[in-house]
């Protein structure tokens, strides 16, 4: 797929998509354009039918074949930049992913790329309409059965594997705009949770100060034996079928590496009603270890201390359901994997085993 970091002025509006900067990423002469349909949100999808000239062959000088319905993802909401800045560069990472990463990526499902590109302001991708696959969507507010999970997790456990022991000292410019974005979002924590309307949350969980000290704990104390590239954002929105019942993974704007159990503990408590999460999750936890190690990525055992700790200890990535800013999510599904998400920081006692660890010393100077 063809990918650049544009010095050219990428397309802020709807209006700015047009045939020929169509055609020119194509690399296919465009006869007509119909925008289908458009999904707005942290970043905006709009839906193209493609009308190709008669006298265009049906592949370019690569090979590849001419789509004729894609989706454009971008930021093109002027307000959503004003209101919410940092949605750009999550365009641009998503853009990056599909031009830097996606070509080596083995053993994952998601969309096929076009063309991807960044600008100063804008991050732009190019893949396939999925619904002209068959492929369908998570409702708002759904749960699923432990066998879509399994076969979430099998495929996190293909990119991790892949990835396994690597850092941002391997892939410089692969640098974390997860954390930043996170803790920005639970800085106004206890004005936010307060709000009328907002989910109701266990009186620990109302104390801003003790939560953004247990974040800020849990990205620096990261055990970085489970270090590999994530996904980074594996809840429900962000997941789709394919027509023969397969999980495929949307959204790749937040990839960074970190600690491996973020993805599966994320992508579990997003998709799974409490009881089945609780009566599952160890089943599920095996299934990943055991795929992680066939897929070539490291042997490890739920019996190692370690492992445990920094699985619960990750269920911290849960946080931002319960300060999740209004227009980033519908309310209902905001509301309902709230739910999901306290009975985790419950049953896993989340605060308390982060906060609980002795903190790191600092090392001697020349250490």
């Amino acid at each position: 797929m063809a990918g650049t970091k544009s010095t050219e002025a990428l397309p802020a509006l709807p209006s700015d998509i047009t045939v020929e900067w169509l055609g020119s990423k194509l690399r296919h002469k465009v006869k007509s354009i119909e925008n289908t349909h458009s999904i707005w949100g942290t970043a905006s999808k709009l839906f193209y039918a493609i009308t190709y000239e008669e006298d265009e062959t049906d592949k370019n000088d690569d090979g590849e074949g001419r789509p004729t319905h894609i989706c454009i993802k971008g930021v093109f909401d002027p307000k959503m930049i004003e209101a919410q800045p940092w949605t750009v560069s999550l365009a641009q990472r998503e853009a990056e992913f599909f031009s830097k990463v996606a070509p080596q990526v083995r053993n994952m499902i998601f969309p096929k790329g076009w063309w991807s590109g960044m600008s100063e302001k804008q991050g732009i991708a190019i893949m396939n309409d999925l619904t002209k696959e068959g492929c369908s969507f998570a409702a708002d507010v759904a749960s699923y059965e432990v066998k879509k999970v399994m076969n979430g997790v099998e495929q996190l456990a293909a990119l991790h594997a892949q990835y396994w022991g690597q850092s941002q000292e391997d892939h410089p410019w692969i640098w974390n705009n997860y954390d930043p974005a996170l803790k920005f979002i639970c800085t106004p924590w206890d004005d936010v949770v307060r709000q009328l309307g907002r989910p109701q949350l266990p009186e620990h969980l109302m104390n801003g100060k003790l939560c953004n000290e247990a974040l800020n704990r849990y990205f620096a104390e990261r055990n970085p034996r489970f270090r590999t590239l994530l996904h980074g954002d594996t809840h429900i929105g962000n997941i789709y079928f394919t027509a023969e019942g397969k999980i495929g993974f949307l959204d790749w704007s937040a990839f960074h590496f970190g600690s491996c159990f973020h993805d599966i503990v994320y992508h579990m408590t997003a998709m799974l009603s409490i009881e089945d999460r609780r009566s599952h999750e160890m089943e599920i936890l095996d299934h990943y270890l055991d795929a992680l190690h066939q897929m070539g990525g490291p042997k490890f055992d739920r019996n190692d201390p370690e492992v445990m700790i920094e699985y619960r200890r990750s269920f911290m990535t849960n946080v931002i359901w319960l300060v999740c800013p209004d227009g980033l999510q519908s309310k209902e599904r905001v509301a309902m994997l709230c739910e999901r998400a306290v009975a985790t920081y419950e049953d896993h006692k989340v605060i308390e085993v982060i906060l609980g660890q002795p903190e790191p010393t600092a090392a001697a100077p020349g250490a």
